[in-house]
């Protein structure tokens, strides 16, 4: 009989299957069973959502993002005066210089194999009960199970990327060693094909569906070439061609630059998300991000009531003088050109949750309440360096306040101080008054990494006219037409270096959790950025030692650990 002890104790139990637990006997923290907690169908819909539930967390709160972006070159967690040192830990993932003792990589870990076991728990109760006596039927029963496979691979895509070296696990009970990167891809890849064809086309919002599961299998073709050493670009590109054809679902690229990170919205839909997470406030959130982003004064420009942490900017484009940075990588807000829609300062237009632009970026100013939307021009203040002054955002880091004497500390990742950095704004915090804020969903996987991926196969292979096209077919969105003629790929196919391709995927996918991954692919994961020089040997994360002492059935694998 199987005790349903995963509603209290499930998190410490996935934690444990693979940092040493060995004794496996069941410690029972509640008297419901499979047989008496599953009822009907609200409670197989409950338990069959909760996975769903550690989905955004693990994508989205914490760990897994900050070890795809604040290794790379498009954000940093800069020390601010006396805020934001916490040990040196967001220093060494900027340099690149982590040791297998780092938090945020046990995180890497262990997040996803949380999220493994829910599956498996789940998998296993759902093939047990009585789907027709409880007023389902087997074709229910066989999408509930095909939905937990294909979530199940979406966590280990984390791990194979992250680790290479991972354990195999299809339940809860047994405790295995770690396998191959080549068995794990191919484990994953015929655990996709096998749930494909019980899941539904275009399902609903936050459930996987066949044309998530093929965008899943997608990706996994994409990095096989650093996953397991088989370059199957041609392959990751026929599937996302597929996608893009209507065969596994209707999707459509969205005509406006914010449709698909404001879907939810008021009852908006972006026909552009093929897996978005649903969010409502006080449920799921952007909690973490929200915190982790924005400045503590932040709430009086956005209209919420929340602090934030002041810690996670762009990486600054410029140096102390102003002057342009000369590295290929970083920069991100001045890859954006001038024009560019996104690039402009986030501003709510008018009541109901229009807005403009994606960053937040010179003199901060008071929320309007008075019209429901935009700024007064009432100033906003700082409260450390610039206590009392008007608190401006530059696109640099520098001790600034201090005079010829800060500057001569240069600029680096401990010389922040409050107004450093750009503010990333692109998944946007709309006014609480109005009930929004927080309500948007976040997209976790859109059409235009269909278009993406298309294109680059075909600019792998030398095709570049046609990497132009579907590259222009997402970009025209972003420009008004009285600039796209100098910035269209097309009109300009001389400008779509490999360089520039590395750089747009930057700009179109900035913050949604790919640039270390598409770094490595392109073999500039090493290269040197702002405050970071060149690096080896650092394409795949240190199993993390707490893993590794507590459980005899792993070992270290990453080289040079």
């Amino acid at each position: 009989m199987n005790k349903k002890y995963i509603y209290t104790g499930l998190l410490g139990l996935a934690s444990l299957a693979f940092t040493g637990c060995t004794n496996l006997d069941e410690e029972v923290f509640s008297d419901l069973t499979q047989d008496n907690y599953y009822t009907d169908k609200a409670s197989v819909i409950a338990a069959l959502t909760r996975p769903y539930e550690h989905a955004h967390w693990c994508g989205w709160d914490g760990d897994r993002w900050i070890l795809q972006e604040l290794s790379a070159d498009q954000f940093v967690w800069a020390q601010k005066g006396k805020h934001g040192y916490d040990g040196g830990q967001w220093i060494r993932m900027h340099e690149q210089t982590w040791t297998a003792d780092e938090g945020v990589i046990n995180g890497g870990w262990v997040g996803p194999f949380q999220g493994i076991q829910q599956c498996n728990l789940y998998i296993a109760d759902f093939t047990g009960i009585d789907y027709v006596g409880m007023g389902m039927t087997e074709a229910d029963q066989k999408q509930h199970i095909g939905e937990m496979r294909t979530l199940r691979s979406w966590f280990y895509l984390f791990l194979i990327d992250f680790f290479r070296n991972v354990p195999i696990s299809t339940d809860i009970v047994t405790q295995v060693g770690q396998s191959t990167p080549q068995e794990v891809f191919a484990h994953v890849d015929a655990e996709l094909d096998a749930a494909l064809a019980d899941l539904p086309k275009n399902g609903k919002s936050g459930r996987w569906d066949q044309a998530g599961n093929r965008a899943i299998k997608m990706r996994l073709y994409l990095n096989a070439e650093k996953w397991i050493g088989k370059a199957m670009y041609e392959e990751a590109a026929a599937i996302a061609q597929e996608i893009i054809d209507g065969k596994y679902g209707t999707y459509a690229l969205d005509a406006d630059y914010r449709g698909p990170f404001r879907s939810g919205v008021n009852g908006y839909k972006s026909p552009e998300n093929i897996f978005e997470f649903p969010h409502a406030r006080k449920y799921l959130e952007m909690g973490w991000m929200y915190d982790a982003c924005m400045h503590y004064q932040a709430r009086y420009t956005l209209d919420n009531n929340k602090g934030g942490w002041n810690g996670i900017t762009l990486t600054p484009s410029r140096d102390l003088q102003g002057d342009l940075y000369s590295y290929q990588l970083g920069k991100p807000y001045e890859k954006f050109v001038d024009g560019d829609y996104r690039k402009q300062q986030f501003k709510t237009t008018a009541k109901g949750g229009q807005y403009d632009g994606f960053f937040l970026v010179g003199q901060q100013y008071a929320f309007d309440y008075k019209n429901g939307f935009g700024y007064t021009d009432e100033k906003i203040l700082g409260t450390e360096e610039w206590n009392k002054e008007p608190l401006t955002y530059v696109d640099q880091i520098g001790r600034f306040s201090e005079g010829a004497d800060g500057l001569a500390k240069g600029s680096h990742v401990n010389t922040g101080e409050e107004n450093s950095g750009v503010r990333f704004i692109k998944f946007p915090w709309l006014p609480e008054s109005q009930n929004l804020f927080m309500m948007n969903y976040v997209a976790e996987v859109r059409l235009a990494e269909m278009y993406y991926v298309v294109a680059e196969n075909a600019f792998r292979k030398g095709d570049v006219a046609k990497a132009a096209q579907y590259l222009d077919d997402v970009r025209k969105r972003n420009y008004p037409a009285s600039i796209w003629a100098e910035n269209s790929y097309v009109l300009n196919p001389s400008k779509l270096t490999e360089d520039e391709f590395v750089d747009e995927l930057g700009r179109e996918f900035l913050g949604e959790r790919h640039r270390r991954t598409d770094l490595i692919r392109f073999n500039r994961f090493g290269n040197e950025w702002w405050d970071k020089k060149a690096t080896t040997g650092k394409e795949i994360y240190p199993i993390p030692n707490r893993i590794v002492n507590s459980n005899p059935l792993i070992e270290q694998t990453t080289p040079g650990f």
